[in-house]
Protein backbone atom coordinates (compact mmCIF):
# COMPACT_ATOMS: atom_id res chain seq x y z
CA UNK A 1 0.00 0.00 0.00
CA UNK A 2 1.11 3.10 -1.17
CA UNK A 3 3.75 3.61 -4.57
CA UNK A 4 6.81 5.99 -3.49
CA UNK A 5 10.34 5.58 -3.23
CA UNK A 6 9.94 3.12 -0.60
CA UNK A 7 7.38 1.08 -2.67
CA UNK A 8 9.99 1.62 -5.35
CA UNK A 9 13.00 0.55 -3.82
CA UNK A 10 11.01 -3.08 -2.57
CA UNK A 11 9.67 -3.31 -6.24
CA UNK A 12 13.29 -3.42 -6.94
CA UNK A 13 13.80 -6.13 -4.51
CA UNK A 14 11.03 -8.34 -5.15
CA UNK A 15 10.89 -8.09 -8.92
CA UNK A 16 13.99 -9.46 -9.83
CA UNK A 17 13.76 -12.00 -7.34
CA UNK A 18 10.27 -13.49 -9.30
CA UNK A 19 7.85 -11.57 -7.48
CA UNK A 20 5.22 -9.69 -9.03
CA UNK A 21 4.47 -6.54 -7.50
CA UNK A 22 1.16 -4.36 -7.09
CA UNK A 23 0.81 -0.78 -5.83
CA UNK A 24 -2.04 0.62 -4.95
CA UNK A 25 -2.46 4.37 -4.33
CA UNK A 26 -4.40 7.60 -5.84
CA UNK A 27 -1.03 8.32 -7.95
CA UNK A 28 -0.71 7.48 -11.82
CA UNK A 29 2.92 7.29 -13.21
CA UNK A 30 4.35 6.64 -9.74
CA UNK A 31 8.05 6.03 -8.50
CA UNK A 32 7.13 2.08 -8.02
CA UNK A 33 4.89 1.93 -11.10
CA UNK A 34 8.51 3.15 -13.28
CA UNK A 35 10.09 0.51 -12.13
CA UNK A 36 7.77 -2.82 -13.08
CA UNK A 37 4.99 -2.46 -10.30
CA UNK A 38 1.18 -3.16 -11.55
CA UNK A 39 -0.47 0.56 -10.49
CA UNK A 40 -3.87 0.21 -8.70
CA UNK A 41 -4.82 4.10 -8.77
CA UNK A 42 -7.28 5.35 -6.25
CA UNK A 43 -8.10 7.20 -3.47
CA UNK A 44 -7.58 5.21 0.04
CA UNK A 45 -11.04 5.87 1.18
CA UNK A 46 -12.43 3.86 -1.82
CA UNK A 47 -13.77 0.99 -0.48
CA UNK A 48 -14.78 -0.87 -3.65
CA UNK A 49 -11.54 -0.22 -5.57
CA UNK A 50 -9.53 -1.29 -2.59
CA UNK A 51 -11.35 -4.54 -2.41
CA UNK A 52 -10.09 -5.17 -5.95
CA UNK A 53 -6.78 -4.63 -4.88
CA UNK A 54 -6.60 -6.83 -2.01
CA UNK A 55 -8.92 -9.94 -4.09
CA UNK A 56 -6.13 -9.38 -6.83
CA UNK A 57 -2.85 -9.59 -4.22
CA UNK A 58 -1.16 -12.38 -1.78
CA UNK A 59 0.42 -10.62 0.65
CA UNK A 60 0.14 -6.69 1.73
CA UNK A 61 2.97 -4.67 3.34
CA UNK A 62 2.88 -0.99 3.59
CA UNK A 63 5.00 1.93 2.70
CA UNK A 64 3.85 4.74 5.27
CA UNK A 65 1.73 4.94 8.08
CA UNK A 66 -0.63 7.92 7.72
CA UNK A 67 -3.47 5.22 6.13
CA UNK A 68 -7.10 6.53 6.80
CA UNK A 69 -9.01 4.10 9.09
CA UNK A 70 -11.57 3.33 6.91
CA UNK A 71 -8.83 1.55 4.74
CA UNK A 72 -7.00 -0.35 7.48
CA UNK A 73 -10.44 -1.66 8.43
CA UNK A 74 -11.32 -2.76 4.91
CA UNK A 75 -7.92 -4.65 5.06
CA UNK A 76 -8.38 -6.47 8.67
CA UNK A 77 -11.60 -7.36 7.60
CA UNK A 78 -10.59 -8.88 4.37
CA UNK A 79 -7.82 -10.44 6.08
CA UNK A 80 -9.88 -12.24 8.51
CA UNK A 81 -11.93 -13.66 5.70
CA UNK A 82 -9.54 -14.50 3.23
CA UNK A 83 -6.01 -16.18 3.27
CA UNK A 84 -4.19 -13.00 2.23
CA UNK A 85 -1.49 -12.46 4.69
CA UNK A 86 -0.50 -8.99 5.95
CA UNK A 87 2.72 -7.85 7.76
CA UNK A 88 2.97 -5.57 9.57
CA UNK A 89 -0.77 -5.98 11.35
CA UNK A 90 -3.26 -2.77 11.01
CA UNK A 91 -2.89 -2.60 14.52
CA UNK A 92 0.54 -1.53 14.43
CA UNK A 93 -0.02 0.82 11.73
CA UNK A 94 -2.88 2.16 14.24
CA UNK A 95 -0.07 2.50 16.89
CA UNK A 96 2.83 4.39 14.71
CA UNK A 97 0.67 6.56 12.93
CA UNK A 98 -0.56 8.28 16.85
CA UNK A 99 1.87 9.90 18.79
CA UNK A 100 -0.21 9.21 22.09
CA UNK A 101 -0.69 5.42 20.68
CA UNK A 102 2.91 5.17 20.17
CA UNK A 103 4.26 6.66 23.24
CA UNK A 104 2.07 5.01 25.36
CA UNK A 105 3.26 1.63 24.01
CA UNK A 106 6.99 2.36 24.47
CA UNK A 107 6.27 2.51 28.04
CA UNK A 108 4.25 -0.47 27.98
CA UNK A 109 7.52 -2.02 26.75
CA UNK A 110 9.53 -0.54 29.65
CA UNK A 111 11.11 2.11 26.63
CA UNK A 112 12.26 5.41 28.12
CA UNK A 113 10.91 8.07 26.11
CA UNK A 114 10.31 11.96 26.86
CA UNK A 115 7.06 12.99 29.32
CA UNK A 116 4.38 13.87 27.01
CA UNK A 117 0.70 14.83 27.83
CA UNK A 118 -2.35 14.42 25.59
CA UNK A 119 -4.46 17.17 24.90
CA UNK A 120 -7.52 15.82 23.16
CA UNK A 121 -10.02 18.06 25.46
CA UNK A 122 -10.46 21.91 26.34
CA UNK A 123 -9.80 20.78 30.21
CA UNK A 124 -6.62 19.42 28.81
CA UNK A 125 -5.83 22.70 26.96
CA UNK A 126 -5.81 24.72 29.36
CA UNK A 127 -4.31 22.32 32.35
CA UNK A 128 -1.24 21.50 30.57
CA UNK A 129 0.93 24.75 30.50
CA UNK A 130 0.74 24.03 34.12
CA UNK A 131 2.41 20.43 34.08
CA UNK A 132 4.85 20.55 31.45
CA UNK A 133 8.84 21.58 31.75
CA UNK A 134 9.67 24.01 29.64
CA UNK A 135 10.88 24.07 26.80
CA UNK A 136 8.49 21.95 25.21
CA UNK A 137 7.02 21.20 21.94
CA UNK A 138 3.75 21.02 20.94
CA UNK A 139 2.51 18.50 18.49
CA UNK A 140 -0.18 17.06 16.20
CA UNK A 141 -1.45 13.85 17.47
CA UNK A 142 -1.46 12.62 13.99
CA UNK A 143 -0.39 13.06 10.08
CA UNK A 144 3.49 14.70 11.03
CA UNK A 145 6.70 14.16 9.66
CA UNK A 146 10.00 15.45 8.86
CA UNK A 147 9.35 18.49 11.29
CA UNK A 148 5.66 19.02 10.28
CA UNK A 149 2.70 20.14 12.70
CA UNK A 150 5.07 20.66 15.21
CA UNK A 151 6.26 23.94 17.36
CA UNK A 152 8.51 24.54 19.87
CA UNK A 153 7.74 26.44 23.18
CA UNK A 154 9.90 28.15 25.69
CA UNK A 155 7.74 29.03 28.54
CA UNK A 156 4.44 28.59 29.78
CA UNK A 157 2.82 31.75 27.82
CA UNK A 158 4.06 30.54 24.30
CA UNK A 159 2.58 27.00 24.93
CA UNK A 160 -0.99 28.43 26.31
CA UNK A 161 -0.55 30.59 23.12
CA UNK A 162 0.09 27.61 20.99
CA UNK A 163 -2.87 26.09 22.74
CA UNK A 164 -5.72 29.06 21.94
CA UNK A 165 -5.67 28.65 18.35
CA UNK A 166 -6.22 25.14 17.89
CA UNK A 167 -9.27 24.88 16.70
CA UNK A 168 -9.26 20.71 16.66
CA UNK A 169 -7.24 19.48 20.03
CA UNK A 170 -6.15 16.46 18.80
CA UNK A 171 -2.68 16.84 19.96
CA UNK A 172 -0.07 15.76 22.48
CA UNK A 173 2.74 18.23 24.27
CA UNK A 174 6.45 16.84 24.73
CA UNK A 175 9.09 17.67 27.10
CA UNK A 176 12.33 18.73 25.22
CA UNK A 177 15.17 16.26 25.24
CA UNK A 178 18.98 18.20 24.96
CA UNK A 179 20.22 15.69 23.32
CA UNK A 180 23.80 15.84 21.96
CA UNK A 181 23.14 12.91 19.22
CA UNK A 182 20.82 10.62 16.87
CA UNK A 183 20.30 7.18 16.69
CA UNK A 184 18.31 4.74 14.72
CA UNK A 185 17.89 0.70 14.72
CA UNK A 186 16.24 -0.93 11.59
CA UNK A 187 14.53 -4.14 12.21
CA UNK A 188 13.24 -7.41 10.94
CA UNK A 189 10.92 -9.55 12.93
CA UNK A 190 9.98 -12.67 11.54
CA UNK A 191 6.56 -14.62 11.75
CA UNK A 192 7.97 -16.95 14.11
CA UNK A 193 9.48 -14.85 16.45
CA UNK A 194 12.84 -14.69 14.50
CA UNK A 195 14.86 -11.19 15.31
CA UNK A 196 17.72 -9.74 12.84
CA UNK A 197 18.83 -6.10 13.08
CA UNK A 198 21.52 -3.98 11.34
CA UNK A 199 23.57 -2.33 14.11
CA UNK A 200 22.70 1.72 15.24
CA UNK A 201 23.12 4.17 12.86
CA UNK A 202 24.32 7.80 13.53
CA UNK A 203 21.64 10.41 12.58
CA UNK A 204 22.20 14.54 11.25
CA UNK A 205 19.20 16.50 10.45
CA UNK A 206 19.28 19.70 8.95
CA UNK A 207 15.60 21.74 9.07
CA UNK A 208 13.75 18.82 11.05
CA UNK A 209 15.08 16.10 7.73
CA UNK A 210 17.35 13.49 7.52
CA UNK A 211 20.86 14.70 5.88
CA UNK A 212 23.37 11.95 6.73
CA UNK A 213 23.48 8.53 8.12
CA UNK A 214 26.45 7.19 9.22
CA UNK A 215 26.08 3.09 9.83
CA UNK A 216 27.39 1.97 11.67
CA UNK A 217 27.10 4.48 14.35
CA UNK A 218 30.14 4.28 16.09
CA UNK A 219 28.25 4.28 20.04
CA UNK A 220 29.48 2.71 23.12
CA UNK A 221 28.81 -0.78 23.79
CA UNK A 222 26.65 -0.57 26.35
CA UNK A 223 24.61 2.47 24.21
CA UNK A 224 24.62 0.25 21.25
CA UNK A 225 23.29 -2.94 23.25
CA UNK A 226 20.26 -0.67 24.73
CA UNK A 227 19.33 0.93 21.52
CA UNK A 228 18.52 -3.15 20.01
CA UNK A 229 17.45 -4.23 22.93
CA UNK A 230 14.82 -1.27 22.95
CA UNK A 231 14.15 -1.79 19.79
CA UNK A 232 13.27 -5.53 20.51
CA UNK A 233 11.46 -4.91 22.53
CA UNK A 234 9.10 -2.81 21.11
CA UNK A 235 8.68 -5.74 18.17
CA UNK A 236 7.55 -8.40 20.80
CA UNK A 237 5.36 -6.10 22.81
CA UNK A 238 3.05 -4.97 19.65
CA UNK A 239 3.80 -8.58 18.41
CA UNK A 240 5.40 -6.62 14.96
CA UNK A 241 5.94 -8.92 11.88
CA UNK A 242 7.70 -7.05 8.77
CA UNK A 243 10.84 -4.71 8.98
CA UNK A 244 10.53 -0.98 11.09
CA UNK A 245 13.12 1.83 11.78
CA UNK A 246 13.07 3.17 15.41
CA UNK A 247 15.12 6.50 16.26
CA UNK A 248 16.32 7.44 19.56
CA UNK A 249 18.13 10.54 21.63
CA UNK A 250 20.92 10.24 23.04
CA UNK A 251 23.01 12.79 25.93
CA UNK A 252 25.43 10.72 27.48
CA UNK A 253 24.41 7.04 28.46
CA UNK A 254 20.80 8.52 28.69
CA UNK A 255 18.63 6.70 25.55
CA UNK A 256 14.66 8.21 24.87
CA UNK A 257 12.95 6.52 22.48
CA UNK A 258 11.43 9.01 20.23
CA UNK A 259 9.34 7.43 17.59
CA UNK A 260 9.24 4.39 15.23
CA UNK A 261 8.07 3.79 11.75
CA UNK A 262 6.27 0.70 10.70
CA UNK A 263 8.01 0.02 7.37
CA UNK A 264 11.72 0.58 6.12
CA UNK A 265 12.87 3.62 6.84
CA UNK A 266 15.15 6.80 5.04
CA UNK A 267 17.45 5.83 7.69
CA UNK A 268 18.32 2.32 6.81
CA UNK A 269 19.01 3.21 2.58
CA UNK A 270 22.46 2.81 3.60
CA UNK A 271 21.91 -1.16 3.66
CA UNK A 272 21.63 -1.24 0.01
CA UNK A 273 25.20 -0.93 -0.39
CA UNK A 274 26.55 -2.15 2.65
CA UNK A 275 26.67 -5.89 2.08
CA UNK A 276 24.53 -9.11 0.44
CA UNK A 277 21.35 -7.69 2.77
CA UNK A 278 19.31 -4.50 2.64
CA UNK A 279 16.15 -3.55 4.93
CA UNK A 280 14.12 -4.33 1.46
CA UNK A 281 15.35 -7.92 1.16
CA UNK A 282 14.19 -8.14 4.79
CA UNK A 283 10.83 -6.61 4.46
CA UNK A 284 10.62 -8.80 1.32
CA UNK A 285 11.76 -12.16 3.31
CA UNK A 286 9.34 -11.38 6.77
CA UNK A 287 6.07 -10.63 4.18
CA UNK A 288 6.69 -13.81 1.87
CA UNK A 289 7.58 -16.84 4.87
CA UNK A 290 11.04 -16.84 3.17
CA UNK A 291 14.14 -17.61 6.35
CA UNK A 292 15.36 -15.18 8.23
CA UNK A 293 19.51 -14.70 7.74
CA UNK A 294 21.71 -16.69 10.17
CA UNK A 295 23.60 -12.88 10.00
CA UNK A 296 23.56 -9.47 8.19
CA UNK A 297 27.37 -8.76 6.91
CA UNK A 298 27.75 -5.17 6.77
CA UNK A 299 30.33 -2.62 5.55
CA UNK A 300 30.57 1.01 6.54
CA UNK A 301 28.43 3.44 4.61
CA UNK A 302 27.15 6.43 4.74
CA UNK A 303 24.24 7.82 3.38
CA UNK A 304 23.11 11.66 2.23
CA UNK A 305 19.52 12.89 1.08
CA UNK A 306 18.89 14.85 -1.99
CA UNK A 307 16.19 17.14 -1.36
CA UNK A 308 14.59 19.27 -4.24
CA UNK A 309 16.97 21.57 -3.58
CA UNK A 310 20.11 19.89 -4.19
CA UNK A 311 18.88 17.56 -7.42
CA UNK A 312 21.73 19.38 -9.40
CA UNK A 313 22.13 16.12 -12.11
CA UNK A 314 24.02 18.11 -14.32
CA UNK A 315 26.35 19.82 -11.95
CA UNK A 316 30.21 19.39 -11.97
CA UNK A 317 29.68 18.01 -8.05
CA UNK A 318 27.15 15.30 -9.38
CA UNK A 319 29.89 14.44 -12.56
CA UNK A 320 32.93 14.10 -10.01
CA UNK A 321 30.91 12.07 -7.63
CA UNK A 322 30.08 9.62 -10.05
CA UNK A 323 33.74 9.30 -11.05
CA UNK A 324 34.36 7.45 -7.99
CA UNK A 325 33.31 4.48 -7.63
CA UNK A 326 32.90 4.37 -4.01
CA UNK A 327 29.41 6.67 -4.16
CA UNK A 328 26.13 5.06 -5.71
CA UNK A 329 23.29 7.02 -6.50
CA UNK A 330 19.51 5.88 -6.13
CA UNK A 331 16.89 8.22 -7.41
CA UNK A 332 13.49 7.73 -7.08
CA UNK A 333 11.93 9.04 -10.10
CA UNK A 334 9.60 11.91 -9.57
CA UNK A 335 9.49 14.27 -12.40
CA UNK A 336 9.26 17.51 -10.12
CA UNK A 337 12.08 18.67 -7.81
CA UNK A 338 10.37 20.77 -5.45
CA UNK A 339 12.21 21.99 -1.60
CA UNK A 340 12.44 19.37 0.61
CA UNK A 341 10.79 16.95 -1.45
CA UNK A 342 12.86 13.73 -1.01
CA UNK A 343 14.29 12.72 -4.81
CA UNK A 344 17.08 10.42 -4.16
CA UNK A 345 19.83 9.58 -1.94
CA UNK A 346 23.33 8.60 -2.39
CA UNK A 347 25.48 5.99 -0.38
CA UNK A 348 29.27 5.96 0.22
CA UNK A 349 31.00 2.80 0.66
CA UNK A 350 34.67 3.82 0.64
CA UNK A 351 37.17 4.85 2.89
CA UNK A 352 36.78 7.51 5.08
CA UNK A 353 32.74 7.30 5.31
CA UNK A 354 32.90 9.97 8.07
CA UNK A 355 34.24 12.64 5.51
CA UNK A 356 32.21 11.54 2.47
CA UNK A 357 30.22 14.38 2.32
CA UNK A 358 32.25 16.62 4.00
CA UNK A 359 32.15 19.34 1.11
CA UNK A 360 28.96 19.79 0.14
CA UNK A 361 27.59 22.63 1.00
Amino acid sequence: MGSGQLARMFALEAIPSGYEVSVYSPELHSPAGGVGAKEFVSEYEDKEALLTFLKSIDALTFEFENIPEIALSVVEEFEKNSDLIVRPSANCIRIAQNRWKEKSAFQEAHIPTVNFFPVFTESEKSETPTKVKFPCILKTNTMGYDGKGQVKCNSKEELEQALSSLKNPNHIVEEFFPFTSEASVILARFQDGTIANFRPSRNVHKNHILDLTFHPGNFSPDVEKNLVDYAKKLAEEIDYVGVFGIEFFIQGDRILCNEFAPRPHNSGHFSQDCGSLSQFSLQLRTLCGLPAPKEIPVRSVTMKNILGEDYKPESKLWSQTLENPHYRLHLYGKTEARKGRKMGHWNYSGPNPESAFNDWK
